[in-house]
């Protein structure tokens, strides 16, 4: 269920941001990234079950930023739905992974410091997507690119983004977790720092589902927020505490697997 690295008991690893560029430049890419949604029952019936639904009111759409994309595992499911699209990653060999299945035609690929977004023009996005990817930056990083995505973001425009949350988990006088980091989660981001960095920015975070990833602790966050239209009241962010998460994608892929077409 995601990327692992071996820790001593009780060790705490900070993914930083040259940390990022070593493991996924010496990554084997040969699972294209599907080897990360066994756990859903697949990749198919991770984008129909899980991503799909959370985005589909909000697609098609106009121009996607998808940051981190790895080798596209999620772009191909994205690129049918928007006019264009521009792919964001700190490691040159996916980007150059995405280029050569995607082609040019609509697309723009960006090798990125792994925080700016300084090449994607202002006012030009409408939907920006993250998944699996940015789990591993930490707090500063995703208060770089939730400060950027102000400006990236049409008004009106909307974002999805899994995060980690497994900084609720650190003790702060110790520095310590009781949940060895064997996922890479970034250990000082949280689902309260980026809803804070919204609302730093002029963005409004519309709901948080913190859920699981291989152990109880709620160590995993997908956000969605959007840049407002105007001065209109902003709402609160609605929060729910998923625990029971991947029972709940077990039973939609039963349903899912079930009425597919066999013939």
């Amino acid at each position: 269920m995601g990327f692992e690295i071996s820790l001593e008991q009780g060790s705490q690893i900070v993914p930083t941001i040259e940390d990022n560029l070593r493991v996924w430049s010496t990554y084997d890419w040969s699972g294209q990234g599907h080897e990360w949604n066994g756990g859903y029952g697949g990749t198919e019936v991770a984008w129909h079950c899980v991503i799909k639904p959370r985005l589909q009111r909000f697609l098609p759409t106009g121009h996607i930023l998808e940051i981190a994309p790895g080798h596209g595992v999620w772009t191909e499911y994205l690129r049918p739905l928007c006019k264009k699209m521009t792919l964001v990653d700190l490691t040159p060999s996916c980007i150059e992974a995405c280029r050569k299945k995607f082609g040019r035609r609509g697309m723009t690929y960006i090798v990125n410091d792994g925080r700016s977004l300084q090449e994607v023009k202002d006012n030009s996005i409408s939907l920006v997507f993250s998944w699996h990817s940015l789990v591993h930056a930490e707090s500063d990083v995703m208060e770089a690119y939730i400060a950027q995505l102000a400006k990236k973001l049409v008004p009106g425009g909307y974002g999805l983004i899994h995060h980690s949350n497994f900084g609720a988990y650190i003790d702060l006088t110790t520095g310590k977790s009781p949940i060895d980091n064997v996922h890479w989660r970034g250990t000082s981001m949280t689902a309260q720092k980026f809803r804070e960095g919204c609302a730093s920015h002029g963005l409004v975070c519309l709901s948080q589902e913190l859920v699981p990833w291989g152990w109880p602790q709620l160590t995993d966050a997908f956000s969605f927020f959007g840049r407002p239209r105007g001065a209109a009241p902003h709402p609160s962010t609605t929060i729910d505490e998923c625990p029971t998460l991947w029972d709940t994608i077990r039973d939609n892929a039963r349903v899912y697997e079930r009425y597919r077409a066999v013939f």
